[in-house]
């Protein structure tokens, strides 16, 4: 937004109302508003364009609960993510939220289990892992 209010302010000047400051700042927000919309277009549209079975990011996912992390394996890959390293377990509608690091999640969708016990079991079997990982005495 300010680089396009400098931008404005080197080819017309600064304004000398209120009717032209409004237009500037409004003109500045929707433009910033739009490159962040179309930004965010461009990085879901990668996502998508660029996920497939082979890079692990489509296609069957097995998990399993180790005493030293979570075990996942794809069809691409093999992955532990310690205990100590993974955030917050949360349910968000039908999906069981693991925060593996900032806005990376892995999702476990309610409906992968076979019964509400299973997908309940399995969300307090993780809670349980990432609370007592994080609470070790020193």
């Amino acid at each position: 937004m300010a680089i396009v209010l400098a931008i404005v302010f080197w080819e017309a000047g600064i304004p000398n109302t209120e009717k032209k400051w409004f237009i500037s700042i409004s003109g500045a927000f929707l433009t910033g508003l739009a490159v962040v919309g179309i930004y965010f277009v461009f990085c879901i549209g990668s996502i998508l364009l660029r996920s497939n079975t082979s890079n692990g990011i489509l296609g069957v996912h097995e998990y399993e609960l180790r005493d030293e992390g979570l075990f996942e394996k794809t069809a691409a890959n093999e992955t532990l993510n310690r205990w100590e390293g993974l955030g917050k377990v949360s349910v968000s509608g039908p999906f069981l939220l693991l925060q593996v690091s900032g806005f990376l999640y892995h999702i476990f969708p309610k409906k992968c289990f076979k019964t509400e016990e299973d997908f309940n079991s399995f969300k307090t079997a993780l809670q349980n892992k990432v609370y007592q990982a994080h609470n070790k005495p020193l």
